[in-house]
């Protein structure tokens, strides 16, 4: 079986003092071609979904900063954890809470200064068709910077109002760097590598 990965945008930021941070909006969409000119059927995705759904209970569906190039999951690497999914026709609306680890913090700061995606992670085959087959796994949703999935961008929202950050994409690229310098306390060099 093959890694296969898809991306979402459509997604918003909330975050409270007493909640915490959290994103919401369309983790993954059912009969609609992607990016990756892959399908997932309603009938599979749904399938998927009540699997996951113990993970989402329990509180155990971890999500990565970035997708890994392997299925398990890397503690060092979690950003987020899936805390609610449901659907809305063809689309699976989740609601995911960013944690207060490296990569969660790396993940916060990234989305209040751009516009981060969702992105299903799982193992299976696809069709000659572009049709993801009956022996797909969903394993989790990760955090990424390009997704296929067209619906899933996240957009900032903190303490319960939009944010709307317009700059030049050299500006923003330093106030991210300045941003994960304070909180990592690791020099700018070291973070490129960290985000490579």
């Amino acid at each position: 079986m093959k890694l296969i990965t898809e991306m979402s945008y459509d997604l918003q930021l909330s975050e409270s003092k007493a909640k915490g941070a959290h994103i919401v909006g369309v983790f993954s969409s059912a009969e609609l071609k992607n990016n990756n000119n892959r399908v997932y059927s309603k009938d599979i995705l749904e399938r998927e979904i009540t699997k996951v759904q113990g993970k989402v209970d329990e509180g155990t569906l971890w999500g990565e900063l970035g997708h890994p190039p392997n299925p398990e999951i890397n503690p060092e690497r979690i950003s987020i954890l899936t805390s609610m999914l449901e659907w809305k026709n063809n689309d699976v609306f989740g609601r995911a809470k960013i944690l207060d680890t490296p990569m969660g913090q790396i993940a916060s700061t990234l989305i209040k200064a751009g516009k981060m995606g969702i992105s299903s992670r799982g193992l299976g085959t696809v069709s000659e068709e572009g049709y993801v087959n009956e022996d797909f796994n969903l394993i989790t949703w990760d955090l990424v910077t390009d997704p296929s999935n067209n619906p899933s961008w996240v957009n900032g929202i903190f303490e319960d109002r939009e944010w709307s950050i317009t700059k030049s994409k050299s500006t923003e690229v330093d106030e991210i760097l300045n941003r994960l310098q304070n909180i990592l306390k690791t020099p700018k060099s070291d973070i490129w590598r960290l985000l490579s």
